[in-house]
């Protein structure tokens, strides 16, 4: 049962070897995506790279019933595949294609010949026709030489196992390597001494089977799916670790079919879909895990079987791969939470898109944190904390390329070496570990860790903060409003600074609800009452954009920090009313009128208070056009209320400045358009100064 068989020397021991006419028809040669992109892999890559570099291949077992031949009265034996028929017809027309090329044809037609395939007369006789063949006029040519020769009948192009074998010859000769290869191929195929692409062939009788159980076993349907060859391809490539190799063949058909059968395409009854796509994930993650840091170049298919082969060559690889395929029903058990501020975003919702190719780094690194958290067998009272800092950490990391996942995979398993992630994040330089991630955020959960300990119930607050849809795990900010007041201290707040003692978790908690408060609308409300803070920005090229942070910027938090200390804050309206009133006073004061402002987000908010208050317009009507602001010469129709135009702007007109708002570009070239104009510029008779009146109303 151990002896090493070769298409060879399988032709040299029985008088004929013939496919049965139960079998399926050739499909390693069909043309849908899925073959195609199989058998290129595996034929350039597993068999045609063991040929050029007379690296031995092992194509597993070869299974068939050996009986005597019913039209040959001489006691000739027949040899009759019932599985391994795929890969013995490859070996075939492999063979004839190497005898083929190296002018062998004569040497090999008697032992070419004994192969017949009995599945229909016209694939019988397309191998017939094949062997007669004694030459080519351009090998590269092959396929429609074949297709174009008088001996070919047009009717066989409808026959799936010609089309088949057709193309896989196309395959053999579009190989440049193999085409223009010098040495002899041909003897390397047939050195019986030193078999290079061979396989184990046992007989049914030896297991008391028979072809009607073959046939049962065969009754799904005819196409060979990429699942089934990769069974087998996988099986050589695991074949290194003799136990694992025995568990994968067991739980690939039993066990793994149940955990992936909840997962399957509606009307199927099959799992190579879900297995097929998990394998894909697990085998990327485990790809960029041993991966070198920013390398110049990345494996993109996943599926290739010699990459495969690199990957699972490593036993420790191999063993959470299975872990990963026993383990799916765990992942039911994180069903329930929106863990990435959306519905349907679960552990569980993220394992079922990744099965359909329906992910993205964020979820494709959370998921493979979960399986590898339990592969190291870790507490899994202790998985909610570990799998939200991993969140945290990876939504506020921007750059999450290719180049950086083996960092960010490799941390991964660093902060999995602790039962606590919170105990981990205690240690001395936690935050060295984090590498790959954002640095601030890493501070970040290091001081939450510490909070956590020092503060009975700082743990829920921040974890309600962190669930917030606007905050998405980066709560610097409310925290640093806790030890700080204005934005330039938030943020330039430093977390190494800050004393846990002297955290006030009544103060987060009122700072974080005055934050839910000026959120609503996603803080259409009040934008405009911090048109003079940083979180615009002037370019000094004619533009001020509102930062698209603007949900964490500084001054966005030092506005809750302010509402959370007022005493109008049961009413934002009272609130923003009493701020804009003081600015304005504020400007009143200075020794210049209100007219002889150049500071651009000074004009923009005086502007923005003029519309409320004195044009009682809303907040909308405003922002109509966006929340960024260009500015042209004026025209008809349009005056500016300032009369020194703009300091700190390149923008060299002598007029002053008419502005308008835009969502992401400003065109310049359109000139100045009511819909995108600001009201206090759009004459219409004004008849006093608006500034007046705005001084006035702030003194009420």
């Amino acid at each position: 049962m151990d002896t090493k068989y070769t298409f060879w020397t399988l032709c040299r021991q029985y008088d004929k070897l013939e496919v049965p006419i139960i079998q399926r028809d050739y499909a390693q040669g069909r043309d849908t995506p899925g073959v195609e992109r199989i058998r290129k892999s595996f034929v350039n890559d597993y068999l045609l790279d063991a040929l050029l570099k007379g690296t031995p291949r092992e194509l597993d077992f070869v299974y068939g019933s050996v009986i005597a031949d019913p039209t040959d009265a001489t006691g000739k034996t027949l040899f009759v595949p019932l599985d391994g028929q795929q890969r013995l017809t490859t070996l075939f027309l492999l063979h004839w294609f190497v005898a083929l090329k190296e002018g062998r044809m004569a040497e090999a037609r008697a032992a070419l010949s004994k192969f017949t395939y009995e599945t229909r007369p016209s694939a019988h006789d397309f191998c017939r026709w094949l062997i007669k063949k004694e030459q080519t006029e351009k090998l590269s040519g092959l396929k429609q030489e074949i297709l174009d020769s008088e001996w070919y009948d047009e009717e066989w192009d409808k026959d799936p196992t010609i089309k088949g074998m057709v193309t896989m010859l196309g395959t053999f000769a579009e190989n440049e390597a193999l085409v223009n290869h010098a040495d002899s191929l041909f003897d390397a195929l047939t050195d019986p001494a030193n078999p290079l692409i061979f396989f184990y062939f046992i007989p049914l009788e030896h297991f008391g089977l028979s072809e009607n159980l073959y046939i049962r076993m065969n009754a799904r349907g005819k196409e060979l799916t990429p699942f089934e060859h990769f069974k087998s391809e996988f099986y050589n490539i695991i074949a290194y670790q003799t136990d694992l190799l025995e568990q994968v063949k067991d739980k690939i058909e039993y066990k793994w079919v149940g955990n992936l059968w909840d997962y399957k395409d509606k009307n199927s009854f099959i799992i190579d879909k879900p297995f097929m796509g998990y394998l894909k994930f697990l085998s990327e993650m485990l790809y960029f895990k041993d991966a070198q840091f920013r390398a110049d170049h990345y494996e993109e298919d996943f599926l290739n079987l010699k990459l495969l082969g690199t990957i699972y060559a490593k036993e420790e690889n191999l063993k959470f791969f299975i872990f990963s395929l026993d383990h799916i029903g765990l992942l039911k058990n994180y069903a329930q939470d929106d863990l990435l501020w959306a519905a349907n975003t679960s552990i569980h919702d993220i394992f079922k898109g990744t099965l359909n190719s329906q992910t993205d780094i964020l979820r494709s690194i959370l998921l493979y944190s979960t399986l590898r958290y339990f592969y190291l067998q870790k507490p899994a009272e202790h998985f909610p904390d570990f799998i939200r800092v991993v969140r945290n950490l990876l939504e506020n990391t921007a750059d999450k390329s290719i180049r950086e996942w083996p960092r960010l995979l490799a941390s991964i398993d660093n902060i999995i070496t602790s039962e606590n992630i919170y105990d981990l994040l205690m240690q001395p330089k936690a935050a060295d570990l984090l590498d790959g991630f954002y640095v601030p955020q890493r501070r970040e959960e290091v001081l939450k860790a510490k909070l956590m300990q020092a503060h009975v119930g700082a743990k829920k607050l921040f974890e309600e903060a962190e669930d917030h849809h606007y905050l998405r795990g980066n709560i610097i900010g409310l925290i640093a409003s806790n030890y700080v007041k204005s934005a330039e201290e938030i943020e330039q707040f430093d977390t190494s600074s800050a004393d846990t003692v002297q955290f006030d978790t009544n103060k987060f908690a009122a700072v974080y609800r005055s934050y839910i408060t000026i959120s609503q609308g996603d803080f259409a409300g009040v934008k405009g009452d911090l048109l003079a803070s940083a979180l615009y920005t002037h370019h000094g090229w004619s533009r001020v954009t509102c930062d698209g942070d603007y949900r964490k910027n500084s001054s966005t938090i030092a506005l809750a920090l302010s509402h959370s200390k007022s005493p109008l804050k049961a009413d934002l309206e009272d609130f923003l009313r009493d701020r804009e009133r003081k600015f304005v006073k504020k400007l009143v004061k200075r020794t210049l009128p209100l007219e002889e402002t150049t500071d651009v987000k000074e004009q923009l908010y005086l502007y923005y208070i003029l519309h409320r208050r004195i044009m009682k317009h809303d907040v909308n009507s405003f922002f109509k056009n966006g929340f960024n602001f260009g500015w042209l010469p004026k025209e008809k129709g349009f005056g500016s209320l300032f009369v020194n135009g703009i300091a700190n702007d390149q923008w060299d007109s002598p007029a002053n400045p008419i502005f308008q708002t835009y969502k992401t570009q400003f065109r310049y070239s359109l000139g100045l358009k009511t819909d995108a104009a600001l009201s206090p510029e759009i004459i219409k008779g004004r008849k006093r100064n608006p500034f007046e009146l705005l001084a006035e109303w702030a003194e009420q």
